[in-house]
């Protein structure tokens, strides 16, 4: 990557150069670093630099980074006769030498990008696949960066492309392994894993969780060791890890939980924490599930599931049933907790909202503390993450009850494309989960 960023001249084009890295390697860090580098040469090699990612807060973010670098090494910015700042702001980076980066995001994407009499003649590419894109928003990114990002260049425009392969028909994916109709003369490297020859097993703790264990492989980064990446692996769980720093995502869009990991338990240890959340389907008779469920978290973190409410209830019937539920889980004997929280679904608009606040007061006169509204946003699969993680981790139990074959069929049979028919279960107990432990953390937390 060194040796390309050093062998770009002023006015020489040369073939788009595509390079998969894994998540944790460093591939954002190293093309801040490379920018901030050819822009501190006496003899410009590039004069506009485009950097582009998913979203403009993240292409703002990465030119933020670069700005850092140049200021550490003293480059001047760029000063208006009345010896005003030309521009360094967010989004917009401009030297004293006549260097200047600008950040892009996909979903801002816009024809004409131009500054003042310079056009981008380097595109960096970063972080432009989601996991969470199906086959119309690949298209939709397909189309940004052939129409509009790339023929925006200059004639002499150089382009690098940096991204982990998280998704098998991402662009990143396309571009490796030949599918993508465009940069036609591309240079593609082959690629890198996180560790070469990854083994892993599972073991069980003296305290009955499962954990990971890497056996052998060889790291290709020495700042990304085996043991940062075994914690990694225990963070965020070996499927995650495999996808997003191995590669791994030949049919990684086909089995999302490992349900015959979902094993029963016949008693109850203590709980730390048990949660109660709910997915309402206001159909009676048919249709859509009401679903309830009571989740607790042990001192080991081992998650398990104490009971489920299932039913085809009208907006009467299922108001009292959620009721009834909370009570009966709050005063089942063999249920021992320290901390009881119940989440109530808010659909957006007025009417969830105002039904989710009724809900609320209802649960409180019936003496639940700790209960709230949430609102129901992101895609379910990604609302799921963490709880697929404690299955496919074994991590996971089942209190022994009628429920628990259709629990386990419904999860067996849930896809990330939404092509699944029911999934009541599988977003009331994500829900009571992510309540128990939060969501929100990032890459950058684990590493």
């Amino acid at each position: 990557m060194w040796q390309w960023f050093d062998s770009l001249k002023p006015g020489e084009y040369q073939p788009a150069q595509v390079e998969p890295w894994p998540r944790g390697g460093a591939k954002s860090t190293t093309s801040e670093l490379g920018t901030a580098y050819i822009g501190s040469k006496a003899e410009l090699p590039r004069r506009y630099v485009l950097y582009v990612s998913e979203t403009q807060d993240q292409a703002d973010k990465h030119v933020a980074a670069i700005a850092t670098l140049l200021e550490a090494i003293g480059i001047d910015r760029s000063l208006s006769v009345y010896g005003h700042s030309k521009g360094w702001k967010r989004n917009q980076l401009r030297t004293a030498s006549g260097f200047n980066v600008e950040s892009l995001g996909l979903d801002t994407a816009a024809r004409g990008i131009k500054l003042d009499e310079f056009r981008p003649d380097l595109i960096i590419f970063d972080d432009i696949d989601n996991q969470e894109d199906n086959g119309k928003a690949t298209e939709k990114k397909i189309r940004a960066i052939t129409t509009s990002i790339i023929p925006a260049g200059s004639r002499d425009c150089c382009i690098l492309f940096l991204q982990n392969l998280i998704i098998e028909n991402g662009i990143m994916s396309q571009l490796v392994d030949g599918r993508a109709d465009f940069l036609l003369d591309r240079i593609v490297g082959e690629p890198e894993p996180a560790v070469r020859n990854l083994v892993v097993e599972t073991f069980e703790r003296e305290d009955g969780r499962n954990v990971h264990r890497i056996v052998s492989g060889e790291p290709t980064w020495a700042g990304q060791d085996l043991q940062s990446c075994e914690e990694l692996i225990n963070k965020i769980g070996l499927r995650a890890f495999l996808r997003e720093s191995q590669h791994e995502v030949a049919g990684a869009d086909g089995v999302f939980f490992h349900s015959t990991k979902l094993v029963t338990v016949e008693c109850l240890e203590p709980f730390d924490e048990v949660a109660i959340a709910f997915d309402i389907g206001a159909t009676e008779g048919g249709g859509d599930y009401t679903v309830g469920a009571a989740v607790g978290k042990q001192s080991n973190d081992v998650i398990v599931v104490i009971d489920v409410l299932r039913g085809q209830w009208g907006s009467d019937g299922y108001e009292r049933r959620i009721v009834e539920f909370c009570i009966y889980v709050r005063d089942d004997p063999r249920i021992l907790y320290k901390k009881l929280k119940v989440r109530i679904p808010q659909d957006p608009g007025a009417a969830g909202k105002l039904w989710a606040e009724k809900m609320v007061r209802i649960l409180q006169k019936a003496g639940f503390k700790d209960v709230a509204a949430y609102p129901v946003s992101k895609k379910k699969s990604v609302r799921a993450r963490t709880w697929q993680a404690y299955v496919n981790d074994g991590n996971a139990r089942l209190l022994k009850g009628t429920w628990n074959t259709d629990f386990r069929d419904e999860h067996q049979g849930f896809k990330e494309d939404e092509s699944h028919v029911h999934d009541d279960q599988v977003d009331a107990t994500s829900d009571a989960v992510n309540t128990l432990i939060p969501m929100g953390l990032t890459w950058a937390d684990f590493l």
